[in-house]
Formats: C-alpha cells, sequence, structure tokens
C-alpha cells in the first residue's frame, strides 16, 4: 500500500499547484452601450428581442404589445445583430424572424429600439425596426427633461401638451410640440419639477385641435434620494429624463392584448438623476 500513498500524495500536490498559478486573474471588462427596447406592433403575438451575433444578456423577451425595458440594458458595444422573433413554444414558428437588424452601438452611448407598425400583410404602414439615438443632457437645476417618439401606427399627426393634473384638459395650454408625424423623434425639452401635489402628463390631440383627447398619461412620480438610497427617476425628481412613446390602440381580433382599446403613450427612462447615496 506504500507505493499507492505516495501516488496519491503525489497527486494531490500537482493538483494544488495548478489550481495556484496565478495569484490574480484579470477578467477583461466588455465595452458597453445602453439599450431600451419597445414593443410597439399592436396586431401581433408576444415576441423576443435578442442579440445573435454574440452571448448578451441584453433584449426584452416574452413581451406582449406596449411591453418596454423601461430603464436601459447594457448591451456590448460594436456592431450588433438583433433579430426580433416570435415568442412561442411551436418550434417552426419560433424560429421565424419577424425583423433583422445589424447595427453599430458605441461605447457610453445610450439607444432606443423600437418594433412598429403593422404585422398584418397589406396594412400600412408595415413593420419595422427603428433604432433612435437617445444620449439625453441634463435638464438643468430644478427640471426634468421630456420627448415624444410617434410610434402610433394608422393615427394622425399630434400636437402634444404637458399638463399638471388631470383635469387641466378642460383649458389645454399651448402645445410643446405640433404636427408630430409617424415616426418622428422629438428633442428633449426641460420642464420643472412636479411639486408633490402635481402629476405631468402628456396629452396628444389631433394636429390642430384640443378635443377629443386622444391619450392623456402621467409621468412615473419617481422617488426622491436619501443620504442611505439612491432616487428612483420620476416627474417630481430633478435631473430625469424621459420619453414618451405614442401607442395606437391593438387591433380588434389580433393576438394583442384586448384590453387595449385606446391610444396611449409607454414611458421610458433616458437619464437617471444624481446619486444621493454613495
Amino acid at each position: 500500500m506504500i507505493p499507492f500513498r505516495f501516488s496519491l500524495a503525489c497527486v494531490l500536490a500537482a493538483a494544488v499547484g495548478a489550481c495556484h498559478g496565478d495569484a490574480v486573474t484579470s477578467s477583461p471588462v466588455p465595452s458597453l452601450a445602453s439599450i431600451h427596447f419597445v414593443h410597439a406592433v399592436p396586431d401581433t403575438a408576444r415576441m423576443d428581442f435578442r442579440v445573435v451575433d454574440m452571448v448578451s444578456q441584453a433584449g426584452l423577451f416574452g413581451a406582449q404589445f406596449r411591453d418596454i425595458t423601461r430603464f436601459y440594458v447594457a448591451i456590448e458595444a460594436g456592431t450588433r445583430r438583433l433579430r426580433v422573433f416570435y415568442d412561442t413554444t411551436d418550434v417552426v414558428i419560433a424560429q421565424t424572424v419577424f425583423s433583422d437588424t445589424q447595427y453599430t452601438y458605441v461605447q457610453d452611448q445610450s439607444y432606443t429600439f423600437i418594433e412598429a407598425g403593422f404585422a398584418r400583410t397589406g396594412s400600412t404602414p408595415s413593420r419595422a425596426a427603428w433604432i433612435v439615438s437617445d444620449n439625453a443632457a441634463d435638464p438643468g437645476a430644478g427640471n426634468v427633461g421630456f420627448r415624444v417618439i410617434h410610434a402610433g401606427a394608422g393615427l394622425p399627426n399630434m400636437d402634444v401638451f404637458l399638463i399638471r393634473h388631470q383635469a387641466d384638459t378642460l383649458a389645454l395650454p399651448a402645445p410643446r410640440a405640433t404636427n408630430v408625424a409617424y415616426g418622428a423623434v422629438g428633442t428633449y425639452i426641460a420642464v420643472p419639477v412636479d411639486t408633490q401635489t402635481q402629476t405631468l402628463r402628456v396629452v396628444f390631440t389631433a394636429t390642430g385641435t384640443t378635443t377629443p383627447i386622444v391619450a392623456n398619461v402621467a409621468l412615473p412620480a419617481g422617488t426622491a434620494g436619501t443620504p442611505t438610497t439612491n432616487p428612483i427617476a420620476g416627474a417630481t425628481v430633478p435631473g430625469s429624463v424621459m420619453s414618451a412613446v405614442f401607442v395606437p390602440r391593438s387591433v380588434a381580433g389580433s393576438k394583442a392584448p384586448a384590453g387595449f382599446t385606446t391610444p396611449s403613450a409607454v414611458i421610458l427612462v433616458d437619464k437617471r438623476p444624481p446619486d444621493t447615496a454613495p
């Protein structure tokens, strides 16, 4: 038994040596950009948005119409190929490519990927993938930033208003943007933050009109930061910047959620307020 015990000791010694060849192993830090995903197709089923040219955590999965990533997710910088598939257990249908897009994402820059338009053959506008460059600037002291993207397939040009109370639609202020067409991406504007008795809302009407109200959507209020907790972006938190993506109602009889019976907007956070906690 002595030779066996000697051999086992040698094997264990070799294994220990192999595990500790280097004191420190440095893993490369990937170059990253940031991205939102928006499902704005009103006549189709759940979809998966995924990077296909490399292993990546970026994506939106099992997404129904109006699902979004409100806050940015990281995407590896460089030329990335994104495909959108139907989310289904049917193997054949799951392999159907809804859209296939290649785009170069720049390190430390931010983007919004929107799947918009109609999926049904013959419907106008037909589906398309949009990639929008964001990179929102600081809105300034005491302000929040805001812009609109018109992804409301089948809807006319819009005038856009900001109000502080839901009932303010009885006497709308001057529009913040006019004649906004489908596919248009607005510029960011700065507006004062809400007080605790206000609720900043975005209102859409057909261009040149104030009635009827097509959509009246509250922006998230957010949460102020403390010395131990960082703030959550919203209309009451200075330094926040948001986009309202205008979307249509679901097409009746389609696989989109039947409950979306009127146009609306989904809200994205394009810039977080400064941290308050270590």
